[in-house]
């Protein structure tokens, strides 16, 4: 089935799964009503999913980076302590862990790289906020979820394998096709949605997939669409044939493959103009401006094209050609960032948004006064809120929405410049990647499109925070992807 699964014990347990589930399913159709039989197919695809990840390690993690979106709307419908994406990373991560008892040999020798140290850094600077923290719980929850960052990142970067890092990468692009065509069918073809999503006089609905919130569902798109557009402009340059030699029937196949790539881009980016989301147009504006300069690789040709790219925009707007929506959308977030206070502001409807982002850039800006070196505790910006919130906003919402002031304010000015020093070695890396060989191989047009999502990352961040419901996954999978790519390139 798959040419790169191990024979030693797993995939000997894969198949006793296999067949197990299949005399359990021929029970279930005979036996069993309507509604048990759907709950029964659950279980099914439970125990392919957990035989799967024994086989080969590297299919679980694909599985979790396609479900782990799922969160919010499980949490919501299932109220579960956990969701489906949590438990198959734990069911991965344990069977990682098994092949490794197995042949005695655990190579983490990637730990010693940039990233891998940076992500430790963080982790364990942020970790010391730990005494000024009021909830033991926010704080674990917090610092867990860096911890599965580094271990997804260990994961990956570890794989030499090209098929197994092609699985990775075609896990993104299915869960980013799935959730943008989930988004584009809720504007505008569902014909119905939450009140509070309508816009364009009711006829439409924000977009906002699985994480049932427009915001976080952009950024996710912003996420996914630069690096899927990376991954088909190196199909553009004729990357297979050339890199891999191979047949004209493999060759065939895999130049539909980039084209699927830049369909999904396609995709992506739509679905995140849809979603409504202002701080994901501003990480989209940013994400393209760089990916056009790493990809035209001549800045005077890259600022031309620039320069008329804003040109236009504002002819547009002048001559009243902009779509009124649209402008209105981004003008009027605009008007309000003149100070943090937000005390005695004159609140009303189209106001409102941007009021309460400031009222808790304010809380953060309080928390940072008083505790300036470790923070309120890492994951404890709710649980401080109310010490240092304005009168009228009682409701903390989970974050600042601004992530270098949550930071700051949880971690202290140490967390900080941890987290600063993470991201240093991120950018500096996928750079020396992006200059790496005569773009004839993939790895310079996947670190495109990683700085393509470096950048929105970055941007989205002024007004928002990104790593929730389950997205920091794929972030420890980019990392890890970029690291087993430059690897490879160094050889």
């Amino acid at each position: 089935m798959f040419s790169f699964w191990p024979a030693f014990p797993p995939a000997r347990a894969y198949a006793l799964v296999m067949l197990l589930v299949a005399l359990l399913a021929g029970v279930a159709i005979a036996a069993l009503p309507l509604p048990q039989l759907a709950l029964a197919g659950v279980a099914a695809l439970a125990l392919i999913a957990v035989g799967l990840t024994l086989a080969e390690p590297v299919i679980g993690l694909g599985i979790t980076l396609v479900i782990a979106p799922f969160a919010p709307l499980e949490n919501i419908m299932l109220r579960l302590p956990v969701d489906s994406g949590q438990l198959m990373l734990a069911v991965t991560v344990a069977a990682w862990g098994l092949r490794a008892l197995y042949l005695r040999r655990l190579d983490v020798s990637t730990a010693r790289r940039g990233i891998a140290v940076g992500l430790m850094i963080f982790i364990a600077v942020a970790g010391l906020s730990f005494f000024a923290a009021s909830s033991f719980d926010l704080w674990a929850r917090e610092t867990l979820k860096w911890v599965e960052v580094l271990l997804i990142y260990l994961l990956v970067s570890t794989q030499t394998d090209r098929r197994k890092l092609g699985l990775i990468v075609g896990a993104i692009l299915v869960s980013g096709v799935f959730q943008a065509g989930l988004g584009i069918y809720q504007f505008g073809l569902r014909g119905e949605g939450p009140a509070e999503f309508a816009i364009l006089g009711g006829r439409f609905y924000r977009a906002y997939g699985t994480f049932e919130q427009p915001n976080p569902f952009g950024g996710y798109m912003g996420l996914i669409w630069p690096v899927a557009l990376g991954i088909a402009l190196g199909g553009v340059y004729g990357v297979v044939r050339r890199a891999y030699g191979v047949s004209r029937g493999a060759y065939s196949v895999l130049r539909s493959a980039y084209w699927a790539a830049a369909g999904v881009a396609a995709l992506a980016l739509m679905a995140l103009v849809l979603s409504w989301s202002r701080g994901a147009w501003l990480g989209a504006a940013a994400a393209g401006v760089v990916v056009l300069m790493m990809a035209l690789r001549r800045p005077a040709l890259s600022l031309a094209a620039l320069l008329a790219a804003g040109l236009l925009a504002l002819a547009l707007n002048a001559a009243g050609l902009l779509p009124e929506s649209i402008r209105a959308r981004l003008t009027d977030f605009t008007q309000q960032f003149s100070s943090f206070d937000v005390r005695g502001v004159n609140v009303n409807d189209a106001n409102y948004a941007v009021i309460e982002r400031l009222a808790h850039w304010q809380a953060a800006q309080n928390m940072i006064v008083e505790r300036p070196w470790l923070g309120v505790g890492f994951g404890n910006y709710p649980a401080a809120y109310d010490q240092y919130r304005a009168m009228k906003w009682p409701n903390p919402l989970g974050h600042a929405h601004n992530y270098y002031l949550n930071v700051w304010a949880e971690t202290g000015l140490l967390g900080l410049a941890a987290y600063a020093l993470l991201w240093f070695i991120v950018i500096t890396r996928t750079l020396s990647l992006a200059a790496r060989g005569d773009r004839s191989t993939s790895g310079p047009w996947l670190a495109v499109g990683l700085i393509g999502a470096w950048a929105h990352l970055s941007v989205h961040h002024l007004v928002d925070n990104l790593y929730v419901a389950n997205t920091f996954m794929l972030i420890g999978a980019y990392f890890g992807l970029l690291d087993s790519v430059l690897a490879r390139q160094r050889a």
